[in-house]
């Protein structure tokens, strides 16, 4: 497959900090020069890792309790789930190296600069939502250790995220590589004490006899769409990797980190769910600590907290990126400096922070619906964007023409739009939730929505390429890489 691209101008900065060696990012929305590319994709197994052992994905897991089926049951429809959604994310972490761009400015290609906009509002909402329930999930935490309420467990986590994100992308691998063993000890331990303290738990079924195919499909459905969820923003972390990073270990590192941690954390976060029934996740998960030793009860706790810090850092520098993406295409004079990065994630971690505080009391329910808010809105867009860069364009880009409303990617792509719209009311049909359930769905028992979702808006967006003529841009310039990145790796 080809690989050429129209990089654009040089974008030093003009603060005099070396973007390799400080911890403080000095880029936001803008391309990344090659000159400053550094690391390996080795590096994204540990942030990825780290990025999913944490208390999200553990929550995610634990909704399994929400259906009829088995333990055994439910970490099948875990394992499918995440195999499956993991692929199209690491996919999506495979552009990085190639356009050295955030995620949703390459998506100005397929929906134009000003349509781009829409799934970004989307994305905006998806960061926010998840930094939320971590939000909710850690202040829970640090009520339980210290005794006080949710809301200044909330505040408390909060702020830490925030100072953490503020010093940007060096920092965030960093942290990841420190705390990944950590994860992977202290949950070790964990899964091995829940399965020697099964019986005093009084928990549920564990032996596969105990199946529904709507329990089945639902938890397959909201685990794939959760780690499709994160197309968006992964390669926002890999962008800053030489151009020349191969494209097969650009992918199979992403994949790793999601899909192992993902199963592993998600079936143990049902697991912890499914021995005690009668707490809520946190108490649960607490008392699955204790049973091993007070000490380790607070250890669980002070890692779980740590890792929903992690993530809550890579929600808001995510959320700070869509929003300086929709916000610098209407205001194309602001340069995306670092003071502006870091007002954004102030007002944006500040935004979440009030989200969570709101939700705390019924979180369960509304993270349940988030979920399938994000499968409606963001497989249709993961689907388009894919099908774009790896078979409509082959990976070939203007970089500056993305930041040209007048360029030839333009302000509004019919294709991309119209391929958008169509794939979004297309899976309507095929949604089953508290809420609502379509016709089709309600059929047959269970939700369908995520494959719908992936199928039908990429298979569209080709065709209405095709049938359009649409194809891509050709160019090198001199700041390109010297190698064909996607095709000779």
């Amino acid at each position: 497959m080809e690989m050429n691209i129209t990089m654009s101008q040089d974008s030093s900065d003009s603060s005099g900090v070396d973007p390799n060696s400080s911890l403080l990012e000095v880029h936001s929305v803008d391309f990344v020069p090659h000159s400053e590319r550094h690391g390996s994709a080795r590096s994204l197994f540990t942030l990825w890792f780290g990025a999913n052992a944490m208390g999200v994905t553990l929550l995610t897991g634990s909704l399994a309790i929400l259906t009829n089926l088995s333990l055994t049951w439910s970490v099948v429809a875990i394992a499918i789930g995440t195999l499956l959604g993991s692929v199209f994310v690491a996919y999506h972490s495979a552009q990085g190296p190639v356009l050295g761009l955030p995620q949703m400015i390459q998506s100005r290609a397929q929906f134009g600069m000003f349509g781009a906009n829409v799934p970004l509002l989307v994305v905006v909402l998806m960061y926010l939502g998840y930094y939320g329930g971590g939000a909710v999930l850690a202040g829970q935490a640090v009520g339980e250790l210290f005794g006080v309420s949710d809301k200044i467990g909330i505040v408390a986590i909060s702020a830490v995220s925030v100072v953490l994100v503020a010093f940007g992308y060096n920092l965030l691998h960093k942290v990841a590589k420190i705390i990944t063993p950590l994860f992977i000890v202290t949950f070790a331990i964990l899964t091995v004490s829940l399965a020697a303290h099964w019986s005093g738990g009084g928990g549920r079924e564990v032996a596969p006899s105990g199946f529904s195919s709507t329990g089945f499909f639902l938890i397959l459905g909201i685990v794939a769409a959760y780690h499709i969820t994160y197309g968006p923003y992964v390669a926002d972390y890999s962008r800053y990797l030489p151009a020349s990073t191969s494209h097969r270990a650009t992918f199979w590192y992403s994949y790793a980190g999601i899909s192992l941690a993902g199963i592993w954390l998600m079936a143990l976060g049902a697991a912890v769910q499914f021995a005690y029934t009668k707490l809520d996740f946190v108490p649960a998960l607490a008392a699955a600590g204790d049973a091993t030793g007070a000490w380790f009860r607070v250890l669980v706790l002070v890692v779980f907290i740590v890792g929903l810090v992690n993530i809550g850092a890579l929600n808001i520098y995510g959320a700070a990126m869509s929003s300086l993406t929709i916000v610098t295409s209407y205001l194309r004079e602001w340069t995306p400096t670092l003071a502006l990065r870091l007002s954004f994630m102030l007002g944006l971690g500040a935004i979440g922070t009030l989200g969570a505080s709101l939700v705390s009391g019924d979180f369960i329910t509304a993270y349940e619906n988030f979920i399938f808010f994000l499968i409606t809105f963001l497989v249709p867009w993961s689907a388009i964007n894919l099908v774009d860069f790896y078979v409509v364009r082959q990976g070939q880009y203007s970089i500056n023409a993305l930041f040209q409303p007048d360029g030839e990617y333009g302000r509004y792509s019919k294709q991309g739009l119209s391929a958008y719209l169509i794939g979004c009311l297309a899976l309507v049909p095929f949604i089953s939730t508290d809420f609502y359930t379509g016709p089709i769905a309600a059929r047959l028992g269970f939700d369908l929505s995520w494959l719908v979702g992936l199928v039908i808006p990429g298979l569209l967006y080709a065709v209405i390429c095709r049938a359009t003529g649409l194809r891509a841009s050709v160019g090198l310039s001199a700041d390109a890489p010297a190698a064909d990145a996607l095709g000779k790796n």
